[in-house]
């Protein structure tokens, strides 16, 4: 009888943890995995998501030359097309290089802004492009603000930057210089030493003292009074990284904040984000000029800020990858919710995201779009019962891939979900 417990206990014992594992290779946790290096598998801590099983590193590879090809330029080659004469600039920009950008007030890329520099970052650390990365941070660090280590947000060419701090691109810069670290890059003091120095600007200027979430500006700034957020600021993996690498500020209080207030707003509609939030987590009007009217399948206006459309789609890429690295079940969840929203919507696969959702859920558009595309598909991540909808997403993404100055937005960040999808995170 003793020996039939035991039997029936270690089956029960079995299956139990069978069904704690079926959706993850290690057991999901509130953020407190080991931060061990495991480059081997791309990624340099944990190997927590699920990754579509059609993964392709050499079309990824592609892309990025693609994107490299189109967008990046070094000073020498700038001048050399006339824009400007390289004996006028500064010593401090000699020798860099920055990505392309084309925006309102600035066309056929001869301004770059502070978050495209933070792109090249992310993406040539992940392709190990020391050359080139090295280029790309020297030129952010010859436009920092005055007695910070914060990026001037909006740059012409190489020689003059204006404006204030854009947060999400001081972030996402750190965070390449903390996983350039984490690989042992050949300047990995200097890379560390770096990223410190930035952390500690953006919890001085970009941090609000009380809440803990992160402003979309330095706090001094008229976007920066803690009246607005913009979740897609909100770098769950960088704001942990800095946790692991700063024991000088409590940056675990900060991701603790950020966490809760993204899953705040995500609760409170049916499962995704507004462009613009407000400290009670309500969606918001900027007052930035940046507003763009949509027009919903039903014919009726809708305003960008009140919808997941703009700003939205850098949210997923920040949750997958905090959720791949560290498993936070936290980030699990937000996921779930967020991909359970889309299949009530109808969408079965890539095909079936819309354009746009209001925040509320009630309006969307009729059409799709690159940004929409790539980031909502990652919202499937979370759960191995999404390995169909994976494969889908990864065939379109790494295929059919174009960039062109004007669209460094939605190119840079299909590239980026690309290489979230294909493993080299």
């Amino acid at each position: 009888m003793k020996k039939m417990l035991f039997l029936l206990f270690m089956f029960f014992l079995a299956n139990f943890f069978f069904a704690c594992s079926e959706d993850s290779p290690n057991s999901p946790n509130n953020g407190n995995s080991s931060d061990s290096n495991n480059p081997s598998g791309g990624n340099i801590a944990g190997s927590y998501a699920v990754l579509p099983s059609n993964k392709d590193l050499d079309k990824v590879r592609e892309m990025y030359n693609t994107w490299i090809q189109t967008l990046y330029i070094t000073i020498e080659d700038d001048a050399a097309a006339g824009t400007f004469n390289i004996n006028n600039v500064g010593e401090a920009v000699r020798g860099t290089a920055r990505i392309k950008a084309s925006y309102s007030g600035c066309t056929g890329g001869g301004c770059t802004v502070s978050e495209a520099i933070g792109y090249g970052m992310i993406l040539t650390v992940l392709m190990e492009d020391w050359e080139k990365f090295d280029k790309l941070y020297a030129y952010s660090k010859a436009f920092y603000i005055q007695g910070s280590s914060l990026m001037r947000w909006d740059v012409v060419n190489f020689t003059s930057g204006k404006g204030g701090s854009a947060t999400d691109a001081d972030i996402d810069i750190a965070a390449a210089l903390l996983v350039a670290y984490k690989k042992n890059a050949p300047k990995k003091q200097e890379y560390l030493d770096g990223a410190l120095a930035i952390a500690a600007s953006i919890y001085e200027w970009e941090i609000d003292a009380t809440t803990k979430l992160v402003l979309p500006a330095m706090r001094s700034e008229r976007m920066g009074d803690g009246s607005l957020y913009n979740i897609s600021y909100m770098s769950l993996p960088a704001l942990k990284m800095f946790a692991e690498f700063d024991k000088t500020r409590d940056w675990n209080a900060v991701l603790d904040a950020n966490i809760a207030y993204m899953e705040k707003v995500q609760n409170a509609g049916p499962g995704l984000w507004p462009d613009w939030s407000d400290p009670s987590g309500a969606a918001i009007n900027p007052a930035n000029s940046s507003n763009t009217i949509l027009t919903a399948t039903d014919g009726s206006s809708v305003n960008s800020w009140e919808s997941y459309y703009k700003e939205g789609p850098r949210i997923p890429w920040r949750i997958a990858w905090y959720y791949h690295w560290y498993g936070d079940s936290r980030a699990k969840n937000m996921l779930d919710k967020g991909i359970a929203f889309l299949r009530l919507k109808g969408a079965t696969d890539y095909k079936g995201i819309k354009d746009f959702y209001k925040y509320d859920g009630t309006k969307e558009s009729n059409g799709s779009s690159v940004m929409a595309r790539s980031s909502l598909c990652a919202l499937g991540m979370g759960n191995s019962a999404n390995s169909e909808w994976l494969n889908s997403c990864n065939e379109w993404m790494i295929n059919e891939y174009t960039v062109s100055i004007s669209q460094y937005y939605p190119a840079s960040l299909r590239l980026i979900y690309a290489m979230l999808f294909n493993g080299t995170f």
